[in-house]
């Protein structure tokens, strides 16, 4: 049916602010603020069921929720909880103090879109809240940023200055990424920073350097040759959850700037201490962590390196240790942890401390480190390098160990490059179960020798001690054996002699018919004796032992090329 006639609404209107302002409607009445652009219906009477007499202001496009919705309560439905310690006096909050209980990097702008070139928004997050005059080292100022799930593309570095938290969504969720060169992706500053204007590393002190900082859940991914974080004198500090992703791969050459983490300091006293790196991610990167200065205490746990030229690089970059270096590398990164991480396709060192002492590595796994990106049986360098007397190493795990050690395949063809190279107090943290050795003959003495291990003899190195904690058994007879096996290698002439001290069980005529002998070999026929052999003979009477079990420990003594 066609509409023929509308009739006209006829509604009060006026200005709210002049006058007596809204007048008091009838019921179903409109009136309209003309001024205030506001609309307003009357309640009607009490007696006509209305809950009071008045008017009822109708939400339009001018008007702010927030100033409306004044009446938020925790969990407001649930009568058994009290807010404010009372029955009937709930804490009320208005809607805008509760959505400022979380900021995102989206209210500076910030939409994590990769269209979007996000350098500007990032700083200005970070500005605002952690630098601003007004609130600059508040607690005001004690804050979170979170940047929500997406792609936040930069072209400049972002400076983190103290007390800074940012928390992503999660590594893979929230994901910076640059390809610009030159410019390292984040950089501490420290507290005498403001919006826009970054204080110079030169005007730290141990009062305003960066410091407990927490930067957890989102990913650094550089495509190009470049840092993608320098911390700089920064202590006291919690990174986790951080993935850092370069463009390296394997068999490139090492940048000196292509690098995950680098930690500086201004002095030894100013210094990048007791930070915590917990599952983190370094991979396609020269190096996933370096520092060439006197760092110390800081802890790297439950992290992962991988798919890169060095895994963990100390002093790597210097000539020598002393104050022609600069304040601050006179003793080289110091006293710092590595524990339970996973290194692995790590093309050199997976750990370098080229300077640096009381460093310790444990509870961490190797796997196919140290192999120019080959596999374990054609070694290229040494796992671990240590270069100063003093560092540590204590239950780390090698898949090097199994293959040049035990697997036969190899006993001949393949050189002993050392898991563990350097002056170094070790124990390994695998225990190795060897086949079975079978009596096939006697030689002089009655004993058959066969070559059941390999350890690395190493150059440069005045002494070796291995001590290899052992235990084997007769399947035939009444014969169990424990013991220490004591290897002394001199490093200069590359002699050796062996102890054996063990305890035995079983009957007595039998202990004596397992024995130990050594030879050092030059596997790869470059004139250096570089391997040794351990051999194991049994006199047992027509007896097939049962497997070896041994386990490594290991005490060098390191010298120069001349043996001085």
């Amino acid at each position: 049916m066609a509409v023929v006639q509308i009739s006209r609404i006829q509604i009060r209107r006026g200005q709210k602010n002049a006058g007596t302002g809204i007048p008091q409607l009838a019921s179903g009445e409109f009136g309209w603020a003309v001024d205030a652009r506001e609309l307003y219906i009357g309640n009607g009477a009490v007696s006509e069921g209305a809950p009071s007499v008045g008017n009822t202001k109708i939400l339009t496009q001018f008007d702010n929720i927030f100033d409306l919705a004044d009446t938020y309560s925790y969990r407001s439905e649930d009568s058994y909880i009290n807010t404010g310690g009372a029955t009937g006096t709930p804490v009320l909050r208005t809607l805008q103090d509760r959505l400022d209980d979380r900021v995102s990097v989206k209210a500076f702008g910030a939409t994590g879109e990769t269209t979007q070139l996000a350098t500007a928004k990032l700083q200005t997050a970070i500005d605002q809240l952690f630098i601003n005059d007004a609130t600059k080292g508040s607690i005001g100022s004690r804050v979170e940023l979170h940047l929500e799930a997406g792609e936040y593309i930069i072209d400049d570095t972002i400076y983190i200055p103290p007390q800074a938290t940012i928390i992503g969504a999660g590594s893979d969720k929230t994901v910076i990424r640059t390809n610009t060169t030159a410019k390292p992706m984040f950089k501490t500053v420290n507290g005498s920073s403001s919006p826009g204007s970054y204080a110079d590393h030169s005007t730290t002190t141990t009062i305003n350097q960066p410091q407990n900082i927490t930067m957890k859940g989102f990913t650094l991914e550089t495509t190009v040759d470049n840092t993608c974080m320098i911390l700089d004198s920064t202590k006291n500090s919690v990174f986790e959850d951080v993935k850092v992703k370069g463009a390296w791969i394997s068999g490139s050459a090492i940048s000196a700037t292509d690098i995950g983490i680098q930690m500086n300091n201004l002095s030894t006293t100013v210094a990048s201490s007791n930070n915590t790196f917990v599952n983190c991610s370094f991979s396609n990167l020269s190096y996933g962590m370096q520092s060439d200065w006197d760092i110390h205490n800081n802890n790297i746990k439950d992290c992962e390196f991988c798919d890169s030229g060095y895994g963990i690089g100390f002093g790597t970059g210097l000539v020598s240790l002393d104050v022609t270096q600069g304040s601050g590398k006179e003793q080289g990164p110091n006293q710092n942890t590595i524990t339970y991480c996973y290194f692995h396709d790590i093309d050199k060192h997976a750990i370098w401390a080229k300077f640096g002492v009381k460093n310790t590595s444990s509870f961490n796994k190797f796997d196919l480190c140290g192999n120019n990106g080959s596999a374990d049986h054609v070694p290229a360098v040494s796992v671990i390098h240590f270069e100063q007397v003093g560092n540590v190493s204590r239950e780390d795990f090698f898949s090097r160990t199994s293959v040049l050690s035990y697997d036969a395949s190899y006993w001949d063809s393949a050189k002993y490059v050392p898991e563990i190279e350097g002056a170094v107090d070790a124990e390994f943290g695998e225990v190795h179960i060897l086949n079975t050795i079978t009596r096939t003959g006697t030689d002089a003495n009655g004993i058959v020798h066969q070559k059941r291990f390999r350890l690395p003899a190493e150059d440069n190195i005045a002494s070796q001690r291995y001590e290899i904690d052992y235990q084997v058994a007769s399947r035939n007879y009444t014969a169990y054996r424990t013991g220490t096996l004591t290897i002394n290698v001199n490093g200069i002439d590359k002699t050796a002699t062996v102890v054996d001290s063990h305890n035995y069980t079983g009957t007595a005529a039998y202990e004596d018919d397992i024995s130990f002998t050594i030879l050092i070999q030059d596997v790869d026929g470059d004139a250096t004796n570089d391997t040794i052999d351990v051999n194991i003979g049994s006199s047992m009477p027509v007896d097939d032992l049962s497997q070896i079990e041994f386990k490594v420990n290991l005490r060098k003594t390191i010298v120069d090329a001349t043996g001085e």
